[in-house]
C-alpha cells in the first residue's frame, strides 16, 4: 500500500525539451559536453530533464503529435512539466519544406497549447547553417527568417525567446553588417566548424552556447525555477531519522504535490 503523499514525494517533475534532431542529440555525450546532461546535473534530485527530439521532423508533423497525446502523457502519473522548450525551424526552413507562414501558424498552435496548460515556456529559434558543408536544401538566411518568425510568436505570447542564429555568429565576433560566417560567398574569415558538426547539428561547443543561454533565460524569466529555490526529492541522508523512516522521509511533501497526488490512486 502506498499513500498519496508518499507517491507525491517521489514523483519527479520535469523540464521537457521538445524539438527535432538537434534536441534528440542533446543527450549525446560523445561531444564532450551536451546540454541535457549538464542541465540534469544542475537539477539533480530536483527535476528530471526529458529530451523529446524527433529527427527529420517538421513542426507541421509534430503538431499532430502534441494535439493527440503528447502533453497529457508527459504529465500522466502526476509528474508536472515545470518548464518546456520548443525548438523547431531548422528542418522547416529547408528549401521546399514548410512555408514561413505555415511554420508560424503551426508553432503558434503548439505554443498556445503549452501556455494554455500554464506550462512555463521558452521558444528557441534555429541556428545558422554552414553552407560550405554540403547540406542539401539548407540556407543560413532562410534559417534567420524562421528564427525571426519564432521570435515573433514568442513575443505575441509573452514568452522568452532564445536567438541562436545571432548568438552563434556573435560568439565569433560578428556584428550586424559584417560578412556572415558560414554563408557561401561571404568572405568573413570565420568558420562555424567549431559550432556545427556537419553544417547543421551542434558540436559540444554549440550545445554549450545553447545551454548557457537557456540557463540564463531560466534565471532571468523564471527565477522560481532556480535550483536553490526547489526542494530536493527525499531529504538528505543526514536529515533522515532511522528510528522513524516514514515520518522523516515524507517530511517535506509540498502542497502542490499533494494536490496532484489526489489524482493518483493510493493503491499501486
Amino acid at each position: 500500500m502506498s499513500t498519496i503523499s508518499e507517491i507525491a514525494k517521489v514523483t519527479v517533475d520535469k523540464i521537457l525539451l521538445f524539438g527535432d534532431s538537434i534536441t534528440e542529440m542533446s543527450y549525446n555525450q560523445e561531444f564532450g559536453f551536451n546540454l541535457a546532461p549538464a542541465l540534469q546535473h544542475e537539477y539533480f534530485r530536483k527535476l528530471q530533464v526529458v529530451a523529446r527530439g524527433y529527427g527529420h521532423q517538421w513542426v507541421l508533423i509534430l503538431l499532430y503529435v502534441v494535439t493527440l497525446y503528447f502533453l497529457k502523457v508527459e504529465e500522466a502519473g502526476g509528474s508536472i512539466i515545470r518548464l518546456m522548450t520548443i525548438f523547431f525551424g531548422t528542418n522547416d526552413a529547408g528549401v521546399d519544406a514548410v512555408s514561413l507562414e505555415r511554420f508560424a501558424v503551426n508553432l503558434t498552435f503548439i505554443a498556445k497549447m503549452v501556455v494554455g496548460r500554464e506550462i512555463p515556456l521558452i521558444i528557441v529559434g534555429p541556428a545558422p547553417i554552414n553552407e560550405y558543408v554540403d547540406v542539401a536544401g539548407k540556407v543560413t538566411m532562410r534559417n534567420l527568417e524562421y528564427s525571426n518568425a519564432a521570435s515573433k510568436v514568442a513575443s505575441e505570447l509573452g514568452v522568452p525567446f532564445i536567438d541562436l542564429w545571432h548568438a552563434f555568429l556573435e560568439s565569433k565576433g560578428w556584428i550586424e553588417g559584417d560578412p556572415i560566417p558560414g554563408k557561401r560567398g561571404d568572405k568573413s574569415g570565420q568558420t562555424l566548424d567549431d559550432l556545427l558538426s556537419d553544417g547543421v547539428h551542434f558540436t559540444g561547443k554549440g550545445y554549450k552556447l545553447w545551454y548557457n543561454l537557456l540557463f540564463q533565460t531560466i534565471r532571468d524569466r523564471y527565477p522560481e525555477l532556480g535550483t536553490e529555490k526547489l526542494s530536493t526529492i527525499l531529504p538528505h541522508i543526514f536529515d533522515v531519522d532511522n528510528s522513524d523512516l516514514p515520518a522523516s522521509l515524507w517530511q517535506d511533501v509540498k502542497e502542490e504535490k499533494l494536490k496532484v497526488g489526489t489524482e493518483i490512486k493510493s493503491e499501486l
